[in-house]
Parts: structure tokens; C-alpha cells; sequence
């Protein structure tokens, strides 16, 4: 094993025990670092104080250049993300004494601004009166509980992960408030909507008490007769059951799950909520994420101005 592989190792365990990242980070971690790592091998760079900024730019060369299975280019997140973690990777070096590349010399590629797809209130509540009144074969309790997940989403602007984790114990029938842990274990307080609350406990009780803790489960059709079996719902199947019913509702917006939570976001702004407020109950660590946001709401400054020099041209 290379030093590098060893650093990289050492690196690992602390983001797993000490920063207490979440297995799906340091998996994340692991896989970007591998890459690197792979790249290193055919530099013949085994030691991490051998990296140099020369290194680094010819990696991201190499991953601008690479392509995927189906003849992408990696994108912009994907190849920014790639040098967030080196950052850390390096920031952890130091601080346990090596010297090796300053991470402050490793530039983020410069982000532009994305086109941010959402659901007006409108769209989201026909998604769900679709997924209601399906005259397919359906099990009524799948129904209500893929109605109920996307308000939960809708009214929540939880990440689909978090969702996925929710116990049945964690609702509160009084005011919907829920204490999520999120990226990196940090804490915050959000809510569900008083419509989302009504569509939990109609799904709830079609699930007839099932010993589950889980709030949003997968129902086996090969389960024995004697026994329920369920597993757990998978992003995936989320995902599939949203581009399903919106592209029977005729939306041809590329609707995820992801799609909710900027819904959610745009409905507060539009509201007159504050950006600091949308970055609180969205959990993003920092505001700069949040701001993606705010030229949608490009009407209320227009709206702004209007008010205070009038929408009307004046004889001068």
C-alpha cells in the first residue's frame, strides 16, 4: 500500500469517527479519493507531499476530458465536488502535522448560475389528486402513501434521505414539527404542513398497525401469506413513481424528488420569506448554496421598484 493510500485511510476513518460524517459522505469520499488515487498510480506519485499544484491541474484536466458510460462529459458539481474533497483531504494533512500542498491553492471551478425547476402549489396538488384517483390496480395503501410522501416533501423541504428515515414515531399529530439530523449530523428544526399531517395519518392507518417503524415502506407483492415482509423504499422507487404520474399529468418539467425541495424553497420566498430563513429550515451549511433561489424571485424586486419610483413614465 502507497503512503497516499494510507493517508487516504487515516483520512477516511477520522471523517467516519470523528467528524461523524454519514455513511453516504464517506462512501462519497471514498470513491472520489480512489479515483485520485488511481490517477496517482499512473503518475507513479505514491506519497501525498509529492502532490503539487502540476498534479492537481493534470487531474483536473484528465477529468474534464473523461466521459461516462453514455458519452457525458463529467459535470461542473461533479468535477468541483472532486476538488472539495481533496481540500479537506489536504486541510486534514495539516492539521496532523504534514507538509504538503497548501489546499487554499486549489480554485473551484467557477459555478454557473442553474436553472432551478419547481411545482407551484397548483402543479403539486394535481400530482397528488392524480395519484389519489389512479383507477389502476393499485393497492389504496400505496396510493395514500405516495400521496403523503410528496407533501411530506412539498411541505417540508427535507432531502429525499431524510425522508427515507423517518420513523413513524417521529410525527407529531399537534404541530407537525420534526428534529431532522442531516448532512453531517447536523440538527435543525423543520415542520410538516397541516395537509401533509392529514395525508400521514389516512396512509397510517390503511397500513393497519404494521410493526414497521419505518414511515415510508416498500410492500412486497411476494411476501408470504402468513407474514409481512417490507423492505424499505429506495430513492430509486421515488423517483420512478414522480416521472410516472407527472408525465401522465402531462408535466413536463424534469420532475425528482430533489424537484419538491426547490419547490418548497421558491414557495417561501414567494411568500415573502427571507433567504436566511429558506437556508435555516433547508439545513445548508452555507448561504451561498441557499442563494441559487433567489433569481427566481426576480418579480419581487421589480415589484420593489415599482413601489418606490412608480410604474408609470412622468413628464420631466
Amino acid at each position: 500500500m502507497s503512503l497516499f493510500k494510507r493517508d487516504m485511510e487515516d483520512f477516511l476513518l477520522y471523517c467516519e469517527l470523528t467528524k461523524q460524517y454519514s455513511d453516504n459522505t464517506v462512501r462519497n469520499y471514498k470513491n472520489t479519493l480512489e479515483r485520485f488515487s488511481t490517477y496517482l498510480d499512473s503518475m507513479k506519485i505514491e506519497q501525498t507531499n509529492m502532490i503539487d499544484l502540476d498534479v492537481i491541474n493534470g487531474y483536473r484536466h484528465f477529468l474534464h476530458k473523461k466521459t461516462t458510460s453514455r458519452k457525458d462529459k463529467m459535470s461542473l458539481k461533479s468535477q468541483s465536488y472532486q476538488v472539495v474533497v481533496l481540500r479537506s483531504f489536504l486541510k486534514f494533512m495539516i492539521k496532523h502535522g504534514a507538509v504538503v500542498l497548501n489546499p487554499d491553492s486549489l480554485e473551484l471551478p467557477k459555478s454557473r448560475m442553474r436553472r432551478i425547476e419547481y411545482l407551484t402549489e397548483s402543479e403539486v396538488s394535481k400530482l397528488v389528486a392524480s395519484i389519489i384517483n389512479d383507477q389502476s390496480k393499485t393497492p389504496e395503501v400505496i396510493k395514500k402513501r405516495n400521496a403523503a410522501l410528496i407533501l411530506c416533501m412539498f411541505g417540508s423541504g427535507l432531502r429525499l434521505s431524510e425522508v427515507l428515515k423517518l420513523t413513524k414515531d417521529e410525527i407529531n399529530d399537534e404541530d407537525g414539527q420534526l428534529m431532522i439530523s442531516g448532512k453531517g449530523g447536523k440538527i435543525r428544526t423543520t415542520f410538516l404542513a397541516p395537509v401533509a399531517l392529514e395525508a400521514l395519518e389516512s396512509y397510517l392507518e390503511a397500513r393497519k398497525e404494521d410493526k414497521n417503524p419505518y414511515l415510508f415502506i416498500s410492500f412486497s407483492k411476494n411476501r408470504p401469506k402468513k407474514e409481512k415482509i417490507y423492505k424499505p423504499l429506495t430513492p430509486r422507487m421515488v423517483q420512478m413513481m414522480l416521472e410516472q404520474y407527472a408525465k401522465r399529468l402531462g408535466i413536463y418539467k424534469h420532475v425528482t424528488p430533489h424537484t419538491l425541495r426547490h419547490s418548497f424553497a421558491t414557495k417561501i420566498l414567494f411568500e415573502g420569506g427571507d433567504i436566511r430563513s429558506v437556508q435555516t429550515l433547508l439545513g445548508h451549511s452555507n448561504i451561498a448554496t441557499t442563494q441559487i433561489y433567489t433569481h427566481i424571485t426576480d418579480w419581487q424586486i421589480k415589484d420593489l421598484h415599482k413601489r418606490v419610483f412608480g410604474g408609470k413614465k412622468k413628464k420631466v
